[in-house]
């Protein structure tokens, strides 16, 4: 605001003083050429207003000094002068156009660049929260917010302090993929610095202005730094520190920050809360049976009203109570998102606990399994395709297996979403059907990342630490097995070389 307000009082003042000087000279020496240049220069402040304020005040300055320099001559006005200020006075207004014309397109540009750079930060924000939310162990979940934010934040590294004693202290240099411990103690001021925004629980923007802030930039080689806050509800978890070569960074990567500092403390929770009942697990076997049937009770309970809020909703998305701004349009797609993800947990915990309890009963019947393969690649080839993943399948004529129709293309559809969320772009993930002695078979193979070999004998467990790895409740694995095992048939995992994962679902012909 400064800077135009001292751009607009030097163009009037160079309008001013460029008319002055023509008043000064002969008619046929038209200086008034030269009030193009004041209007030249208000392009700078890209304010449209003032530029046409300048050409119209330059046309009167043109017009007054033609005026004046006749009077001086006994209003005798030179031919060639009365064409000059013509040329001059079209001049001064194309140059006005032209600066107008060239303000615009720079607002048109600029609004581009802010509304892309925008979305490039959401998405890699969006991508950050995918590969966070990836695991339920705390550890691994920290060690991926120091891993991701230099990304998403747009710095040069990134350092974790954790509150209280005892935590490792964790670096992420130079967009390295491996996360670092830092073996060297904090310096006071860097512990001062994480207890002052702890206790604001606000993202602090260091600078070197700041006594502090200057002596922690010292030690972390970098002329400014944001300090984010990961806690909540009286529960402190650390410091996350960023640092950059800018000066101090803009308002949108303190507003990502921030967004950051929200994923990654709900991922935080989310890992402590499974690790707290993973722990107590054992302890509380006895009760197992009233955490199943209250588990059992909640999911049923939950399906109906998530199922009537998310038809409201979609209601409303779709414009059935009006039409809604985008901003909020955009919140209730994301609502719907959510609500969606947890309709399929209720489901999911509903069904283990059927399972669990002994009361499922599931109706069966003969089943064609490659008839509901090619169903599932039918449903999941969008899938594959947005992941720029190939999805084959080799399904021939087999034998029919009696089993419920529904639960085995669950169980054949989650081994096969698991396998395109763990294959890279450019992989290939086939689905194979064949007839084997008595049983037929669905393969389901990738060479994605494979399995690590310690996960791989609690694999078909509840809650397994493989089964979550995709960010999932670590009961999808263990749901197939069941499904299979209700019908006499087995499921198992084999590596693939040089890298890659194997599920095979094995179930017996039915019997004619």
């Amino acid at each position: 605001m400064v800077r135009s307000r001292a751009v607009a009082v030097t163009a009037f003042a160079l309008l001013a003083a460029v008319f002055v000087i023509d008043v000064l000279t002969p008619q046929a020496l038209v200086v008034a050429i030269l009030l193009d240049v004041p209007i030249v220069l208000a392009a700078l402040t890209r304010s449209r207003r003032l530029t046409a304020w300048l050409v119209i005040a330059a046309l009167a300055a043109d017009g007054a000094a033609a005026s004046i320099n006749a009077a001086h001559d006994g209003y005798r006005w030179e031919p060639i002068g009365v064409g000059d200020r013509l040329l001059s006075m079209l001049s001064i207004v194309l140059v006005g156009y032209l600066s107008t014309a060239v303000q615009e397109r720079a607002e048109r540009v600029g609004r581009l660049a802010a509304q892309e750079a925008r979305a490039r930060r959401e998405a890699t924000l969006s991508a950050a929260a995918d590969r966070i939310r990836g695991s339920l162990s705390p550890e691994v979940v920290i060690r991926a917010i120091v891993r991701e934010a230099p990304s998403a934040l747009e710095a040069v590294a990134t350092y974790w302090y954790p509150s209280g004693a005892g935590g490792e202290v964790l670096a992420s240099r130079g967009g390295a993929a491996e996360v670092e411990v830092v073996d060297e103690r904090p310096s006071s001021e860097i512990v001062s610095l994480a207890q002052r925004v702890l206790d604001d629980r606000a993202v602090a923007v260091v600078r070197a202005v700041d006594p502090v802030g200057r002596f922690v930039l010292d030690r972390l080689r970098a002329r400014s730094a944001l300090a984010i806050p990961l806690a909540e509800h009286g529960r402190t978890f650390g410091v996350l520190i960023a640092t950059s070569d800018a000066e101090a960074p803009d308002d949108a990567v303190v507003s990502t920050a921030r967004a950051y500092a929200t994923l990654a403390v709900n991922a935080l929770g989310q890992a402590r809360l499974f690790g707290e009942l993973a722990e107590r697990n054992a302890a509380l076997s006895e009760r197992q049976d009233v955490i199943r049937d209250l588990v059992y009770a909640l999911s049923h309970d939950l399906r109906t009203p998530l199922a009537a809020l998310s038809m409201t909703l979609r209601q409303a998305s779709d414009g059935a109570f009006g039409a809604l701004p985008e901003r909020y349009a955009s919140v209730l797609r994301e609502s719907l998102v959510s609500i969606d993800d947890l309709r399929r947990l209720a489901e999911t915990l509903l069904l283990v606990a059927r399972i669990e309890s002994g009361d499922r009963r599931p109706q069966s019947e003969p089943v064609d399994l490659a008839a509901v393969v090619n169903d599932i690649a039918v449903e999941l080839q969008a899938l594959a395709q947005s992941r720029g993943i190939a999805l084959v399948i080799a399904a021939g004529t087999v034998p029919a297996v009696r089993a419920s129709r529904g639960d085995l293309k669950r169980a054949i559809a989650n081994l096969v979403a698991n396998a395109l969320q763990h294959t890279p772009q450019g992989g290939s993930v086939t689905v194979g059907v064949a007839s084997t002695g008595d049983r037929v078979t669905v393969t389901v193979s990738d060479d994605g990342y494979g399995i690590d070999a310690r996960m791989r004998s609690a694999l078909f467990e509840r809650f397994s630490t493989a089964s979550r790895a995709g960010g999932g409740t670590g009961l999808g694995l263990y749901i197939v097995r069941r499904i299979a095992e209700e019908s006499d048939g087995t499921v198992r995992y084999a590596p693939r070389e040089p890298r890659g994962s194997e599920f095979t679902l094995a179930l017996p012909k039915a019997r004619s």
